[in-house]
């Protein structure tokens, strides 16, 4: 089950590197990328108590993050992050999706 999460929040990241040019596209940058991304998230929402502040700085920190790792300009960064972002939330809903059709089969 762990590398089925692995997997799934990795291989979106991968997937919008290479969309947007990076030069690390690997699946070893982006797993750094989603650790560092993840560790930062939880540190700022640990400090900050504005639901608003939190999702502003993590976006920016995020971006940070994901050009830094991925060798890429902070504005691609922020393309990563949200390209990544919708690629991950399409699978969830076709994953979802996909358990209610086998669910109502049944």
């Amino acid at each position: 089950m762990f590398a089925v999460l692995v997997v799934a929040l990795v291989v979106p990241v991968m997937l919008a590197a290479r969309m947007v040019g990076a030069e690390r596209t690997g699946f070893g940058a982006a797993l750094i990328a989603v650790i560092l991304q993840m560790v930062l998230s939880a540190i700022v929402r640990s400090v900050a108590s504005d639901q608003l502040i939190v999702v502003l700085v993590a976006l920016v920190v995020g971006s940070g993050v994901y050009s830094f790792t991925l060798g890429t300009t902070l504005l691609k960064g922020f393309l990563v992050s949200i390209i990544a972002t919708v690629i991950a939330v399409v699978a969830i809903v076709l994953l979802a999706s996909s358990f209610a059709v086998i669910a109502g089969a049944a």
